[in-house]
């Protein structure tokens, strides 16, 4: 039995090129495949809030959508010149451009090469049909994407896909680890892939390549972020994220002087009675210098505060005498530090 479209329906038809068809339309996932019909259907010129709007679903899957296309050379940003290489596009707008010479596919990159290559260099992206070639020659491919969709716990994304088969055929990783790594991710809640790729980069670099040195990293990494969580609390750092330096401040506190929150909070309460506001190179100072004194405890450094408070009062003026006393140096160090203990 044939089918044809209704006649009228062509009053509004719009140009889809054939070898979107014949090479892609078996390879490409269905979201992938509704955002380059509403991009078509557009011309090109659609911004991706509103082609996620349009197709209800998410910004982020629209995004992912849109790589694909660009990678495969469909899709260009708007301000390349025709022949340049084709890049990810902003999340503003992107514009269709499409020519017959795009369609095959970029040269093979070299896989599982003797030596690891160089973290930092840009990849160049795998596409579906590279990927699925991996795939019946390498076992472990399929097994790693399968694995991966239920650790995830949705649909992979053809940029997801390209990230785990790289993770894998270009980085070197082994599948456990690769596994361990998107776990980890997850229970970060970052499962992004950008997330990902920059996390197993730290890896390698950091020489992680067995099952054991990654629950390392993994426990270091997961009681450094509750360090950084509790300091944030204590410090109502609550509209923003830290920065890189405040998280070494946090890095070297907990981890290389090993000094309680209970001091830190201590430390924090002097410091914004100094200065007048957080300070973390000023809060750092002191601890460092309670450090150099052997002070490794709130009593101890209550103490130590009352000693230099008793001091400077007794250089700014004369002792009075006892009928005179003005000030109860216990109540003074309540009102100041909070309760003694």
């Amino acid at each position: 039995m044939s089918y044809y479209v209704d006649g009228p329906l062509w009053s509004s038809a719009f140009a889809v090129p054939g070898s979107i068809v014949d090479q892609h339309l078996k390879l490409c996932g269905g979201a992938s495949l509704k955002v380059l019909l509403f991009l078509l259907r557009r011309g090109g010129d659609a911004d991706l809030g509103e082609v996620a709007s349009f197709l209800n679903l998410p910004q982020a899957d629209v995004q992912d959508a849109v790589n694909y296309w660009v990678h495969l050379g469909v899709l260009r940003q708007m301000e390349e010149a025709p022949h340049s290489k084709p890049s990810v596009p902003a999340p503003s707008a992107a514009i269709l451009s499409y020519t017959e010479e795009q369609e095959e596919p970029p040269e093979e990159p070299k896989l599982q090469s003797p030596e690891k290559p160089p973290v930092r260099i840009q990849r160049r992206r795998l596409t579906t049909r590279q990927i699925n070639e991996m795939g019946r020659q390498d076992q472990n491919i399929a097994y790693l994407l399968q694995e991966a969709q239920g650790v995830l716990g949705k649909p992979l994304t053809p940029v997801s896909t390209d990230t785990i088969a790289a993770l894998y055929s270009y980085y070197g990783m082994q599948p456990d680890l690769i596994l361990m790594l998107l776990q980890y991710c997850v229970s970060m809640g970052k499962d992004n892939m950008r997330y990902v790729e920059k996390v197993a980069a730290g890896w390698i670099e950091a020489g992680i390549d067995s099952h054991e040195k990654a629950e390392g990293e993994i426990l270091r990494a997961t009681r450094r972020q509750s360090a950084e969580e509790k300091v944030r609390r204590l410090m109502g750092i609550y509209d923003r994220a830290l920065v890189g330096s405040e998280r070494e401040f946090i890095r070297i506190w907990t981890e290389e002087l090993r000094f309680s929150m209970e001091l830190i909070g201590l430390a924090y309460e002097r410091t914004v009675e100094q200065k007048g506001k957080l300070s973390f190179a000023y809060l750092n100072g002191i601890l460092q210098n309670w450090r150099a004194k052997g002070i490794s405890t709130v009593k101890q450094a209550r103490e130590e505060m009352q000693q230099n408070l008793g001091k400077w009062k007794r250089e700014q003026s004369p002792a009075p005498a006892k009928s005179e006393a003005s000030y109860d140096m216990e109540e003074l160090e309540r009102l100041t530090y909070g309760t003694k203990e």
